[in-house]
């Protein structure tokens, strides 16, 4: 019974308390039923109340433990994603920040011409929809929070270079001309999330 609330409620430290909260409540509103029964009678059913409390706080505890775990190593693989993703992108960004200097580039190669490809472009969203399969697949272990945080991070990047025209490819954006730091911003917006997710504290 009361492992089904608890489940329900979620599974922190904060539930925990809350849970005791529940027991408390419990204990008043079944106390004056309970004072009519004799001493003995009334030992029995709190101590078979208390056996119940504790199974279902152990339940809990083993709930919890799967639970970060599992949220560890999906975080882990999103990680490994996301550091993939940056190098395709920042090489991407270079790419097209060249492009935009070809005239300058190209004079200062002496005439050797640039050459620009989407392929670093088209590989970072290939990342991207890769950290979106992964979160779409498990989104039972993470709220919609999470999830939406992580996507948005990502999207805008992606829909621009998406909607890129090799024929008539758009002046790099002036925002965009610490093209390692750019680069970055999609990983480390989110790196906050991810400490609080798994109980991380930053250090000072």
């Amino acid at each position: 019974m009361l492992y089904d609330i608890l489940t329900q409620l979620g599974t922190t430290t904060v539930v925990i308390a809350i849970a005791g909260f529940i027991f408390k409540l419990w204990i008043s509103h079944h106390f004056k039923k309970l004072i009519n029964e004799s001493e003995h009678q009334l030992a029995i059913k709190l101590e078979s109340v208390r056996a119940e409390w504790a199974k279902d706080v152990a339940k809990l505890g083993v709930h919890e433990e799967y639970l970060h775990k599992k949220r560890v190593d999906l975080i882990e693989t999103l990680y490994s994603k996301m550091l993939e993703a940056e190098f395709s992108l920042q090489n991407f960004l270079l790419a097209w920040w060249a492009e935009s200097n070809r005239e300058e580039i190209t004079e200062k190669r002496g005439g050797k011409e640039v050459e620009f490809s989407m392929g670093r472009g088209i590989e970072f969203c290939e990342k991207y929809t890769e950290i979106n399969s992964i979160l779409h697949k498990n989104a039972l272990y993470f709220d919609d929070v999470f999830i939406q945080k992580i996507r948005d991070s990502y999207h805008t990047i992606a829909d621009t270079i998406l909607s890129f025209d090799e024929d008539g490819i758009p002046e790099f954006p002036e925002e965009l001309r610490d093209i390692i730091t750019a680069g970055q911003v999609p990983r480390t917006s989110v790196i906050e999330l991810f400490r609080e997710t798994l109980g991380v504290q930053k250090m000072v």
